[in-house]
């Protein structure tokens, strides 16, 4: 059943089912107006050429018989309809129950106007014996309004109990009203068929589109998540990035970092620049480390270079941690006393902390031995040459009693 009858299957949710039944209560409310209007007119028509007909036979316009009041009645009920509908129009927030029952009006006027048409059929069995004005109306409800199967089978019944038991009342002839009902009961049929179609490409539709929208706004959200994710994944990179350069200890350039910064500083800027290479290394930090404890060890390295960092801020420079206790500092424009008085700078200030340091072979704190080369350069090539130099006056001054600065004379 469920295969040759689509629309019987009802497989969506609660909340889909409610906003189907307000959008085709909404629907239905666009299509009454419309019905209604058309109704007016065509009343309004049948009652002139009505009055027109009398007037021309008796001579007086106020002859009413049972059609002119029939279609005076659906005249003014089809006007009431529309006033209804507009007091329903105006209001704003209607609650649930008050819906239900404008909805329950609707149908009221869709029951009437079946209704009436299966009046007429009767009143026309005796001057005409036809079934036009019901099959019309039959017809007109079930293709113009949708509604669910149950609801429809509700409008239907009362019309069709009153036309079926009427029939051979109002009609003398058997033969014609076993023909009605033959008639009657194929085109009946097909109209509810039509219907049911009708309504279930409609829904289907209204879903269709509701799923689409769930999907668009759903591919809305997803968009934005990953966009959020592509920022999260973008921003994680940038920190692995930096991480990959800095050195975990004391926060400054590691190796790694160091050369890639070289690289960098001479890609934008191809000018010769002078320069300074400063080499400085903690002295005995292998005795310090063996009796003081390698979480001490960490705290001199980080203390050192929080030195190199805040006085090397005054000018542009590059700071990096080169080894266990090596650190290298390259200075762009500074000539040979400027390097030596910075050199000799970062050494007292070292020395100045009064690290306790018992174990060392130069004083009895910690203090830092320091190698400067001082040149020009046009590429990075220039400045890894130069850390040579400031490495072997490294050793120099280390050879020299440490604690001291060594510069190579240009």
């Amino acid at each position: 059943m469920k295969k040759i009858f689509p629309f019987f299957v009802q497989d969506v949710s609660e909340d889909k089912k409610r906003l189907l039944e307000k959008h085709l209560l909404m629907d239905n409310i666009k299509r009454c107006k419309l019905f209604a209007k058309i109704v007016i007119l065509f009343e309004t028509i049948l009652i002139l050429m009505h009055l027109s007909s009398a007037y021309s036979e008796s001579g007086t316009l106020f002859v009413f018989d049972v059609y002119i009041i029939l279609y005076i009645l659906l005249w003014s009920f089809s006007i009431l309809m529309l006033i209804y509908i507009s007091i329903y129009e105006r209001g704003r927030n209607h609650s649930e129950r008050k819906t239900k029952m404008f909805q329950n009006g609707l149908w009221l006027f869709v029951i009437f106007f079946l209704t009436w048409g299966a009046l007429v059929t009767l009143v026309d069995q005796k001057a005409y014996g036809h079934v036009m004005a019901f099959a019309v109306n039959f017809m007109c409800v079930s293709v113009l309004f949708h509604a669910s199967n149950k609801t429809m089978l509700y409008l239907y019944c009362l019309p069709i109990v009153i036309l079926y038991v009427g029939l051979p009342i109002a009609q003398p002839s058997a033969e014609i009203v076993s023909g009605h009902y033959v008639n009657l009961t194929v085109f009946l049929f097909f109209c509810w068929l039509a219907s049911r179609m009708l309504y279930t490409s409609h829904s289907s539709n209204f879903y269709q589109r509701l799923l689409l929208t769930e999907m668009n706004e759903s591919l809305e959200v997803k968009m934005a998540e990953n966009e959020e994710i592509h920022k999260e994944l973008a921003n994680a990179n940038h920190q692995l990035k930096q991480l990959s350069v800095l050195d975990e200890l004391t926060f400054i350039l590691n190796r790694r970092g160091f050369r890639q910064y070289v690289q960098h500083e001479f890609e934008n800027n191809h000018l010769e620049r002078p320069f300074a290479v400063l080499m400085g290394d903690i002295d005995s930090f292998k005795n310090y480390n063996d009796h003081y404890g390698h979480l001490e060890g960490d705290q001199v390295i980080a203390m050192v270079a929080g030195v190199f960092k805040s006085l090397l801020n005054e000018k542009p420079s590059i700071l990096a941690r080169f080894g266990g206790e090596e650190f290298v500092a390259v200075l762009f424009d500074v000539d040979q006393d400027q390097a030596f008085y910075k050199a000799e700078k970062i050494r007292q200030a070292i020395e100045s902390l009064k690290i306790p340091h018992q174990y060392s072979r130069a004083a009895d704190h910690v203090t830092l031995s320091l190698g400067v080369a001082v040149g020009k350069a046009q590429n990075p090539d220039h400045i890894f040459q130069l850390i040579g130099d400031a490495d072997k006056a490294l050793y120099e001054a280390k050879a020299n009693g440490r604690n001291r600065v060594k510069i190579v004379k240009e």
